[in-house]
């Protein structure tokens, strides 16, 4: 047998004996980011896009493929990819700064990694607040075999939120006030409405602001619009009466939980975040942010069959109509009433966001409405097919993290700390690890681990769901577990884009093999970039204002008052925040008075005392101390009052309606100024 003859003979030996290497394909996609005008609203707003698309395209794949995307980045600035949920190598996780170099303005940059799991997942930008113009879209890898529950319909339906604000200036108004967005989401919990409740209700106010707790909501912005598949009604009409769908959902949304509800009968729960469970029905379901849900449906008549997604604090919807025909809506889901809740509870008794299915409520008689949001089904039904316990004679490491937050700096952190404080959680590979996320805010958080799934420990035991996103409820402690069996460094963080931006984020590092560059890391510090804010009131007596900036612990700021006579008293100080209670303050204060001009250095503390009440304690460099306390009551929806007392015998009584988030009309009572009311500017 001749050389050549040899060598076909090998050659085909391999064919045979690996037919993964010869069947399986590289699915290639080039795709362009550049910016796009769109209009949701009546508005036409800059957005950025792949492909002139919102969302971007899907793309797809089967397991044994190799993707290969390229993304040519036509914009004037950087972008990156991160493939959302994925298992793939550590350099093609695609965050910026970590594992990856950005996609600089005018270059191009090549994403390539096997696809080994099926499922619904998604990609997305990593960069700045990205994400929330409009870079993002939905990935669907196929099994070889097919799928382990069959429909004769799919369809991928991406969920969103839009803002025709620059997402950066939606962070700043958060840094402003954290209630900012309340007005326009018609959520403002005043004393007015907490009265309309009747005793249970100021029992529960006065309650969690003695346990120093505000008053609670849902989600921070305030939305223009909701999308599916960038449309408010998306429509599906070639869907046939007895015809299955299985709807692959994604929650794309930078900070927005939907709750799905079908006006057909129930749903079929047969994959959460990429990864089979066992069939479970359901009436309604939460997706919170980052999650994917593969849900099988039913048309079950001829005609036409409304899925709709509602923003959880009840601000819109968006919809996808299944069938052609007479409509059927989709029942409505009830707005939720946060003064009807107890949120000083610290059990979450009130709101773990989960609730026993009523059986009956499983067929295909429906209420008109469904629960509200604290009562939608979480994760406790959702079960492994398989067993997912990992090896128990793994080294064992268990990682307790409290979530935690300032909602007067607006400043998200774990353990109190920003990533910008504290960098790394290490870990060793070949563990068993768990994480104990203890959530001490009044905010839901939906964590994303990279690069790993995990077990949720839901009571389910051995058969405990993997998924890579968990919904962490408010004053709730949530347990997941996973084997440490990648390397490097792998991005931890709450998917709330404006918590993640604000510092709730961590690096898990493999100590073995860690390539964490502190140097390079630093460029994501966006929990360090600073904020600048003014207020001027001009009254008929006096006027006074505050300029302001701050990061999330340094700020510097300038209070004044000024009368017409020329009198002035200013002070300028630097404040150094070391927790949500506590800061510390240095500077000096300058008045003229009676042509007097008097200047003192300044020391002093500020403190969150029970009931929402604000402590300053200060000494001069005369040695004289003084104590002030004022505090900041929300009457109505636009009324609030303010009052500031202090053992020099100064207080100062304030009435502010606010016209928009600019402009307020004023009124107040000095004990230097007596009387006068005027007008309130905010920057």
């Amino acid at each position: 047998m001749n050389k050549a003859m040899k060598t076909i003979l090998f050659m085909f030996g391999v064919m045979l004996l690996s037919p993964i290497a010869v069947w399986a394909k590289v699915v290639e996609y080039q795709l362009n980011v550049d910016y796009k005008m769109v209009n949701f609203t009546g508005q036409s707003v800059q957005a950025m896009t792949i492909d002139d698309t919102l969302p971007a395209p899907t793309l797809e794949a089967t397991v044994g493929d190799t993707l290969r995307v390229t993304f040519h980045n036509n914009m004037a600035v950087e972008t990156s990819v991160h493939w959302h949920g994925i298992l793939l190598p550590n350099n093609q996780d695609g965050v910026p700064y970590l594992n990856a170099p950005p996609i600089k303005a005018g270059a191009s940059f090549t994403y390539e990694f096997p696809v080994t799991h099926h499922g619904t997942y998604w990609y997305h930008s990593h960069t700045g607040l990205q994400e929330q113009r409009g870079i993002y879209g939905a990935l669907v890898f196929h099994p070889k075999q097919g799928e382990r529950v069959e429909a004769d319909y799919e369809a991928v339906v991406v969920l969103s939120d839009w803002t025709d604000e620059d997402p950066n200036r939606v962070l700043h108004n958060l840094k402003k006030s954290d209630d900012y967005y309340a007005l326009k989401k018609d959520s403002v919990q005043s004393w007015l409405k907490v009265a309309g409740h009747g005793t249970k209700a100021i029992h529960s106010r006065l309650n969690g602001a003695w346990m120093r707790m505000g008053p609670m909501d849902i989600s921070d912005v305030g939305y223009d619009a909701f999308l599916a598949n960038g449309q408010r009604r998306h429509l599906i009409p070639e869907i046939k009466a007895g015809e299955t769908i299985r709807l692959r959902l994604v929650n794309a949304a930078a900070s927005s939980y939907f709750n799905v509800v079908y006006a057909g009968g129930p749903m079929t729960i047969v994959a959460a975040d990429g990864v089979d469970v066992m069939p479970v029905d359901v009436t309604h379901q939460r997706l919170a942010i980052a999650e994917t849900f593969d849900l099988i449906v039913t048309l079950p008549n001829d005609g036409a069959y409304e899925f709709r997604a509602t923003a959880e604090d009840g601000t819109g919807y968006s919809s996808v109509v299944l069938g052609e025909g007479e409509l059927h809506a989709a029942p409505t889901v009830v707005k939720p009433d946060m003064l009807a809740m107890d949120h000083s509870l610290h059990d979450g008794s009130e709101m773990s966001g989960m609730a026993e299915m009523d059986p009956a409520a499983m067929g295909h008689h429906r209420p008109k409405t469904t629960p509200s949001s604290s009562q939608m089904m979480e994760y406790e039904l959702l079960r492994a097919p398989t067993p997912t316990n990992f090896n128990s004679g793994n080294p064992q490491r268990k990682v307790v993290l409290a979530l935690t937050g300032d909602m007067e700096r607006y400043a998200w952190s774990f353990n109190n700390k920003v990533l910008s404080e504290s960098h790394q959680i290490m870990i060793r590979r070949g563990e068993t690890v768990q994480f104990v996320l203890n959530n001490t805010t009044m905010m839901a958080h939906p964590i994303h681990l990279h690069g790993h799934f995990f077990r949720v420990l839901n009571g389910q035991g051995d058969h405990s769901p993997l998924k890579h996103t968990v919904n962490v409820p408010a004053l709730q402690t949530v347990t997941i577990e996973f084997l440490a069996n990648e390397e490097k460094d792998w991005f931890f963080h709450c998917h709330n884009l404006y918590h993640m931006k604000s510092g709730m984020t961590r690096v898990v590092s493999y100590s073995e093999t860690s390539q964490l560059n502190l140097d390079y890391l630093s460029k994501m510090y966006s929990d360090r970039h600073w904020f600048y804010f003014a207020d001027v009131t001009v009254q008929n007596h006096f006027t006074n204002g505050e300029l302001r900036a701050e990061n999330t612990r340094n700020a510097v700021n300038v209070d004044y008052d000024w009368d017409y006579a020329g009198q002035y008293d200013v002070e300028l100080t630097y404040e150094r925040s070391f927790n949500r209670f506590f800061e510390l303050y240095l500077g000096g204060q300058f008045e003229k008075e009676d042509g007097d001009i008097e200047s003192h250095a300044i020391i002093g503390a500020h403190y969150l005392l029970p009931l929402l009440i604000d402590a300053d304690l200060r000494v001069d460099d005369e040695g004289h101390g003084r104590l002030g306390l004022s505090s900041d009551l929300q009457l109505s929806d636009r009324i609030s009052f303010e009052w500031d007392v202090n053992t020099d015998h100064e207080y100062r009584l304030l009435l502010d309606y606010e016209v928009n988030k600019a402009v307020s009309l004023v009124g107040s009572r000095d004990d230097q100024y007596a009387w006068g009311i005027g007008v309130k500017v905010k920057f």
